[in-house]
């Protein structure tokens, strides 16, 4: 495969720098000062991993449980996995994949709560390249975006592609894959750019990529008959983690989160698609219609309850072990060492 360009190289670059050095915060609502402060790292915003937090805020929620939330914006698994190795964050969400794997490596990773039912990614393909890429199997020597900046950790967006990719012979050494961010802002822009030939990317972000014509669906796991190309593709994305020495040092702050996490999934449970755009304060436009589009077709995006299912976590253990043959660790490491469902509970 060709290098990347000067252009690339320079979109590349100020897309790191957007993906992991842009903290954002949604402005602390009035009254909070006196609470204490946790922060929750998470990809984002304007996604379906950040969407229940995002909520948080505008619903005051975090007020309700004793605590003022602050959320880290970053650009994808890994970097959240690094805020919480180094204290930046006190919690996170994100992939329970890529926490399995960076626990059998080595990390304090727990799981205090499943936020999503339905793991929802979309393989899109940049719009004028619809003529030369007509499956996945021509994606073969193409550039592809997958979410976090740091490429060093495999991040469950990572593990997706290349599962997707092998399901047509594909091996990751054939394609070149770059950091795209998991925001508008940064998908969009690989697209524009043409940094990335196609990016696997978050809804309602590929929704939205459709919509303004920069790119069409490629893969789908909201769709059965390509879900099916990957083994475990049940499994458990979006989780609520924390690390265990933190957890252990004040369970009672664990607690909050895990039920502010539980207030935001039985607010989603008893509303409308339309109520949560206007609780998230989305503008009318394409965004508001790609947000609603993909909440109205996938009623099982987000978890009603909170509850591990332990079906769901069988799959996760499948997905994640047959994303990396080679990890020795992986084989042996049990992923219920790792979660912690006492405020939650499980499920069958």
């Amino acid at each position: 495969m060709q290098p990347a360009g000067p252009h690339r190289r320079s979109v590349l670059r100020q897309l790191g720098g957007l993906a992991s050095a842009c903290a954002l915060t949604l402005p602390r609502a009035v009254g909070a000062a006196d609470l204490p402060t946790v922060t929750l790292s998470v990809p984002g915003p304007g996604n379906t991993v950040s969407a229940p937090f995002e909520l948080a805020l505008r619903l005051g929620l975090d007020k309700a449980v004793g605590i003022a939330l602050r959320l880290r914006f970053v650009g994808g698994g890994g970097v959240a996995i690094k805020d919480l190795e180094t204290g930046i964050a006190e919690f996170a969400a994100f992939g329970m994949p890529a926490a399995m794997v960076a626990n059998a490596e080595g990390a304090r990773i727990v799981a205090l709560a499943a936020m999503d039912d339905l793991p929802l990614y979309t393989l899109m393909l940049r719009a004028d390249l619809a003529t030369q890429v007509r499956g996945l199997a021509d994606l073969r020597g193409r550039t592809i975006g997958v979410h976090s900046n740091s490429l060093a950790t495999k991040t469950t967006s990572s593990q997706l592609t290349e599962l997707v990719l092998r399901s047509v012979g594909i091996g990751p050494e054939a394609v070149r894959m770059v950091a795209a961010g998991q925001n508008w802002q940064t998908q969009s822009a690989v697209m524009r750019s043409k940094t990335v030939d196609a990016s696997m990317c978050d809804e309602p972000i590929g929704a939205r990529l459709e919509a303004e014509g920069l790119a069409s669906v490629l893969y789908s796991t909201g769709r059965p008959e390509d879900a099916g190309k990957v083994p475990g593709a049940g499994f458990l994305r979006a989780t609520l983690f924390s690390r265990r020495d933190r957890v252990e040092a004040d369970p009672a702050l664990a607690g909050r989160v895990a039920d502010l996490a539980l207030r935001c999934l039985r607010w989603i449970a008893g509303h409308s698609a339309e109520a949560m755009a206007d609780a998230l304060q989305l503008p009318a436009g394409v965004e508001r219609e790609a947000f609603l589009l993909v909440r109205r077709r996938f009623a099982r995006m987000f978890s009603t309850d909170g509850k591990f299912s332990n079906a769901q976590l069988r799959q996760t253990e499948l997905f994640t072990r047959a994303s990396s043959p080679e990890h020795l660790a992986l084989k042996s490491y049990e992923l219920d060492s790792m979660i912690l469902d006492r405020w939650v509970g499980r499920k069958p």
